[in-house]
């Protein structure tokens, strides 16, 4: 079976080969600063998160992400015409323990549908080799639970700051068992699910003064062993990184509108080691990605939260031979209780 492709989530085209140590994973995750988004590990939740996820609430994000450019490491090749399409839906609840002052639960549910058209890879030559197959899938992905941590609280008459740790897992509820159009297992990336149990440990910052903000997030995920049909499979550690800030349009001064409209841009990574198959080394895996990310966000009655982001690829630096993306879109609706 060729080498797995490249997808959106735990996939090799957002990765990066860390030293051989998990734990540097870590520390790596907790002090290297800020972080975005994967459909595996839970990392998109919004431009301002410490805001807007936040009390008691619901959360549908929809993802949308397309690959179709070649790359061997940081040059990219002629496209051979292989192509990946993927939607996600996550269905996200959050609540406040009222007992314990700044701890917060979230449950994440994805809905996933993936579409693949060919498959890239490096031949003997060194040269970009293309398979033809075809193949997707649909249904529920691995759910998530996370508990957040807000250690840090500070407010003033001019600013405010939030800084939290997040820690959890995602658990192996999707299938593995998708066959492509010639009836064999699709490969890992092209799954709903990767089949394994994965820690999840993040850190978060926000700081507000007058119209501006500015968020900060790391986030990491340990891969567990998984599969893909009958072949064992472990996804890259990841590590996905993002820095943005913010400005309110309007109302110029808070208090006069029920309705603020902020502006947004940053940039994001996302970083994976290389995958193993069968207990060896994908050699066309693991990398990194950095992406720009405009984006909106309205608040509205100080319950619904509308969101959309737009992040584009502009730098790729992928082991071996590998599909990288474009783009991805984010939009999301949020309801605060």
């Amino acid at each position: 079976m060729p080498a797995p492709l490249s997808v959106t989530g735990n996939h090799r085209i957002m990765s990066r080969q860390f030293s051989p140590a998990r734990g540097a994973l870590f520390v790596l995750t907790l002090f290297a600063g800020p972080a975005s988004a994967c459909d595996f590990c839970l990392m998109h939740q919004g431009i301002s998160p410490l805001e807007t996820l936040n009390g008691h609430g619901l959360r549908v994000t929809q993802h949308y992400t397309d690959v179709d450019a070649v790359y061997q490491g940081t040059d990219r090749r002629p496209d051979p015409g292989a192509e990946e399409q993927f939607w996600t839906t996550d269905i996200t609840a959050f609540y406040s323990l009222p007992q314990l002052e700044g701890l917060l639960l979230q449950f994440n549910l994805p809905v996933r549908v993936t579409r693949g058209a060919g498959d890239v890879r490096t031949a003997a030559d060194g040269s970009v080799d293309r398979d033809t197959a075809h193949g997707g899938d649909s249904g529920i992905g691995d759910v998530s639970l996370l508990a957040r941590y807000t250690f840090l609280r500070r407010h003033t008459l001019a600013s405010t700051l939030y800084l939290a740790l997040s820690a959890g897992f995602k658990a192996p509820t999707g299938a593995t068992d998708g066959r492509d159009d010639a009836g064999a297992f699709m490969d890992a990336h092209t799954q709903v699910g990767t089949g394994s149990y994965d820690a999840l440990v993040g850190l978060s910052g926000n700081y507000v003064r007058g119209r501006f903000g500015v968020a900060v997030s790391a986030f990491g995920s340990l891969t567990g062993a998984g599969e893909f049909g009958d072949t064992r499979h472990r996804f890259g550690d990841s590590l996905n990184y993002a820095v943005s800030g913010r400005y309110r349009l309007t109302p110029a001064v808070l208090g006069g509108s029920a309705m603020q409209l902020f502006a947004a841009a940053g940039i994001s990574g996302e970083a994976r080691r290389r995958e193993h198959e069968e207990g060896a080394r994908v050699t066309d895996s693991g990398g990194h990605t950095l992406y720009v990310t405009p984006g909106l966000q309205l608040n509205v009655n100080a319950h619904w939260v509308a969101e959309v982001s737009y992040h584009h690829a502009i730098y790729h630096r992928l082991n071996g031979t590998q599909l990288g993306e474009n783009y991805k879109v984010f939009g999301s609706l949020t309801y605060l209780f």
